[in-house]
């Protein structure tokens, strides 16, 4: 999907937290890697502390949803390949949900929350066994054929943003910590 896709948008629930913009950075750093040239498409400004993850280059893709209502639509409207990481249902995503729903390109959800709406997305990645949509991500990238099961190959900013999203969701380790967030963390 990936391959076949010209523009590729990832985006993200409302009010977006560190597990929110850990996944869609690490995600974006992940397909720049395959020379894509994808934008990060969010309701809200994510916080300040998380900035640096969106530090540098990222910046200049992201569009957010209230500096740009417009340009925000466009991007997904003409999206051939929509990612979305870290909710379940469009409704999740405030001012996202209709041109969410209207557009026609592909949609691939990853996400670790309950009741995901499957009927939305082409292709649904949902597991609730899991810390959060970071450590979901994860999994999946490391088992693609680009980076072979070597986590060394996912590069130091898709790592970064990965145990970004895993440790803010999981409150550092106090809550949500299975076997495979450990494994995914002392790999990274």
């Amino acid at each position: 999907m990936i391959r076949e896709a010209g523009s590729i948008v990832i985006t993200t629930h409302m009010k977006p937290d560190g597990d929110a913009i850990g996944s869609c950075t690490a995600m974006y750093h992940f397909l720049k890697k395959q020379n894509r040239f994808p934008k990060i498409i969010l309701n809200d400004p994510h916080p300040s502390y998380l900035s640096f993850l969106t530090a540098g280059n990222v910046s200049e893709d992201i569009l957010i949803h209230s500096d740009n209502p417009t340009d925000v639509e466009n991007a997904i409207l003409g999206a051939d390949l929509i990612i979305c990481l870290d909710f379940n249902a469009f409704h999740r995503t405030d001012k996202l949900e209709g041109p969410l729903s209207e557009a026609t390109g592909r949609k691939i959800l990853i996400d670790h929350h309950l009741s995901p709406s499957r009927e939305l997305f082409d292709l649904s990645f949902s597991e609730t066994e899991v810390s959060s949509a970071s450590e979901l991500l994860y999994h999946i990238l490391v088992s693609t054929s680009m980076i072979g099961k070597d986590a060394v190959r996912l590069g130091p900013e898709c790592a970064c943003a990965l145990m970004t999203g895993m440790t803010t969701d999981t409150n550092n380790f106090a809550n949500s910590v299975y076997p495979s967030t450990l494994t995914m963390a002392s790999t990274l």
